[in-house]
């Protein structure tokens, strides 16, 4: 039982595994250029800076166009002369795509000002192991059950009663092994190191980083998942801080 339940996500983990390694090592190589590189610590300041002006407002927006609207363009470009098509009647889609997003850049960065309350602002290893195990293994269970349920009600057009039924007759421990379980897998295999980056920048960075990790992954599960698996999927709601 417990085989059948992994094996989703050993499947989903081997088919995006190159993209994950590539995407976690561009990431180490810029915290390392960071460090070492005086204009790459200028150019970062100047976005921290923009981040900082632009405050919740801004975490929204970049987190809804890095999830919500740059999967819509990566599959409209793969979709050549079939565009008009690939959008029409998926308005209502694409909004709730772009909200779900926008919620979910917002607490990504809340959670990362909490984190920072909570075990500081270092970059030591305890430091970061720790925020990495809150992140993970107390923030992202959870979260990932919630926005599961989410888009189980939008795929019954956002009705209640119908999801409520749904949840009801799959039943609690068959909700949990049989769509969070394989979705914490590969959400662990490519988070669990980019937040481990991603701590490892100044806090004023973090979530900047965590956009360009969240971009890399929509248009990894655009191009590559097959058979309507999209960033626009149950599969998407792996996404996570």
């Amino acid at each position: 039982m417990a085989e059948s339940v992994l094996a989703a996500g050993k499947a989903a983990i081997r088919r995006f595994l190159r993209p994950f390694l590539l995407i976690q090592l561009v990431a180490a190589a810029l915290v390392v250029a960071y460090h070492v590189d005086a204009r790459v610590r200028a150019v970062c300041a100047a976005l921290a800076a923009w981040k900082a002006a632009g405050g919740l407002p801004l975490a929204a927006a970049t987190a809804a166009f890095a999830g919500g609207v740059l999967p819509e363009v990566a599959k409209l470009a793969a979709q050549r002369g079939r565009a008009p098509a690939g959008l029409r009647g998926r308005g209502g889609e694409i909004a709730f795509n772009m909200s779900f997003f926008a919620l979910n850049g917002v607490l990504v960065d809340r959670l990362y000002v909490v984190e920072a309350a909570l075990f500081g602002t270092d970059a030591r290893v305890a430091t970061v192991a720790a925020k990495v195990a809150f992140d993970q293994f107390v923030f992202t269970p959870p979260w990932l059950a919630l926005v599961t349920a989410l888009y189980l009600w939008r795929r019954h057009g956002f009705s209640t009663s119908a999801t409520l039924r749904a949840l009801r007759g799959e039943g609690f421990p068959r909700f949990v092994r049989g769509r969070i379980v394989p979705l914490l897998l590969p959400d662990w295999f490519f988070w669990i190191p980019m937040v481990t980056v991603i701590y490892a920048f100044p806090v004023p960075l973090q979530f900047l980083l965590f956009i360009l990790a969240l971009a890399a992954w929509s248009l990894i599960l655009v191009m590559i998942a097959s058979g309507g698996a999209s960033a626009g999927d149950g599969t998407s709601a792996t996404l996570d801080a």
